[in-house]
């Protein structure tokens, strides 16, 4: 069973897949335009091939903390939400605290910590968290929560 693992935010979009086997594709898309109805159904439309090529059977969104969600964001939640009702996928909302927990187990709980763990998780994401501590603006961010997400989600099953 393939869980799709979502961090969004108006801009960023990061994407993980996991399954029996571990983590099997992860993605980051960057949409730059300002926000509209059209650019929230274009980041949704992102969804569809993902959806298509893994036979996911359920979707994880990670949820930032209620003071860092806009109306903009929140429209797109619920068209996300639409989206995984016309494809009788299971969604669910993982709050940043879960994450957190989850990823640090008793240690400090940082974004940093939380991609530090995933390392060692998943070594495949080396190369991103070494690219994201040198970056100024963080960008690599949304992938890691992705992967958190999806990973709470399958261990949950």
């Amino acid at each position: 069973m393939a869980t799709l693992g979502i961090s969004t935010n108006t801009r960023l979009l990061g994407m993980a897949i996991i399954n029996k086997n571990g983590l099997v594709d992860y993605s980051i898309h960057l949409h730059k335009s300002s926000w509209s109805p059209w650019k929230a159904n274009k980041i949704v439309t992102t969804l569809e091939p993902c959806v298509r090529r893994y036979s996911i059977k359920r979707i994880a969104l990670s949820m930032p903390y209620e003071y860092h969600q806009t109306p903009q964001f929140k429209s797109l939640v619920s068209r996300i939400c639409e989206f995984c009702q016309t494809k009788n996928i299971p969604f669910t909302t993982i709050h940043a605290e879960t994450i957190y927990t989850f990823c640090q187990a008793g240690q400090k709980k940082t974004k940093k910590e939380m991609m530090l763990s995933l390392v060692q998780l998943y070594p495949e994401l080396q190369y991103y968290y070494v690219k994201e501590k040198r970056n100024k603006n963080k960008y690599y961010i949304k992938l890691f929560e992705a992967v958190a997400a999806a990973t709470v989600q399958h261990t949950n099953e």
